[in-house]
């Protein structure tokens, strides 16, 4: 138990020691809040990029499948030997890298 006295110190110090009263800081919750949303807009981009990044990739995927099928058919093979077909999949590469690098400039 503590004494009457002992409360009057303790009210007396938590007075003293409690921070001073002042308005709140409106341009720093302004900032905050902008960084926020920053953040989620950005956090956006990086969903739609990876999303489209997919689907290009999938249709270069789709591209090569069909020049592979293509390389294969009777009429075709005289066109498509392994010199040709040796240089598709770095093309179609360089082609996924460049749609990648489209996509991030325009997020």
């Amino acid at each position: 138990m503590t004494a009457p006295d002992d409360q009057g110190t303790d009210a007396m110090l938590a007075a003293i020691l409690a921070p001073p009263e002042r308005p709140g800081d409106r341009g720093f919750a302004i900032g905050v809040e902008r960084a926020i949303d920053a953040q989620a807009a950005y956090a956006r981009a990086r969903r739609r990029f990876w999303r489209s990044f997919a689907f290009e990739a999938l249709a270069v995927g789709a591209l090569l499948a069909a020049l592979w099928l293509l390389s294969s058919a009777p009429l075709l093979a005289p066109l498509a030997g392994a010199t040709h077909w040796g240089l598709a999949p770095p093309l179609l590469l360089i082609l996924l890298l460049w749609f990648g690098t489209q996509r991030w400039r325009q997020a």
